[in-house]
């Protein structure tokens, strides 16, 4: 079964921190974490914490103009009502056949890109100015980084598989690594992964499909 973001929508509801970063006189929409609950639910705990490439369409309810400008730490940004894009309806759907309460998402960076030719770009202009405050995988967010990583036992993920991202992707393995024993549909190349929304709907339910059979496959190890 393939639900529609209508029917998920029925069933979850998502909340975000959002914040604009201002870099060199550049000012640019970031994403620090995605909070997907079961509507109705008594949540305990996370049940997974997926770490993806950049945050999507996803934007608040009430518009780009509520998104404040960073002035303090990420961390202590509030999460706030959140629109989902295509990617977190594919992580509705495999927590429907997991019947998992809530998830959390991060990112290897909080940059919101439509492209992958944008987030090359963001990557490149951050690294140009020596501003590394928009990924949670820089040593000065360690302490964030932890704490996500704490409210979970599993860690999934599923930022790509191109080969562009190795060096950001080495760097985030490098840290989870070091906490968690990390989830995901392994590519060919060490470490990346496969993303969980590919477009064409017979992969995404390849997808979903490999990723419950490993998921289900751990639990019942344990």
């Amino acid at each position: 079964m393939f639900q529609s973001g209508k029917e998920l929508e029925n069933l979850f509801y998502t909340e975000a921190a959002f914040y604009k970063l201002q870099t060199h006189r550049e000012i640019q929409i970031c994403r620090s974490l995605v909070s997907i609950s079961r509507i109705g639910a008594e949540i305990e705990g996370v049940d997974a914490l997926f770490v993806l490439l950049n945050p999507g369409k996803c934007l608040p309810v009430a518009g780009e103009d509520s998104i404040p400008l960073l002035s303090g730490e990420v961390a202590e940004l509030p999460l706030m009502p959140a629109t989902p894009d295509n990617t977190l309806y594919q992580l509705m759907r495999l927590m429907e056949r997991l019947n998992w309460n809530s998830v959390q998402v991060i990112n290897l960076t909080d940059l919101r890109t439509g492209k992958f030719d944008e987030y090359k770009e963001s990557q490149r202009f951050m690294k140009q100015w020596g501003d590394s405050r928009h990924t949670i995988f820089s040593m000065n967010r360690y302490v964030e980084l932890l704490d996500c990583m704490e409210q979970t036992d599993t860690v999934i993920a599923g930022w790509g598989t191109k080969a562009s991202i190795i060096p950001a992707a080495e760097n985030a393995y490098t840290l989870l690594w070091e906490v968690a024993d990390i989830k995901g549909l392994a590519y060919k190349t060490h470490p990346l992964y496969y993303h969980p929304f590919p477009w064409l709907q017979n992969k995404c339910i390849k997808w979903l499909d490999d990723m419950e059979t490993q998921l289900k496959r751990t639990v019942e190890v344990v």
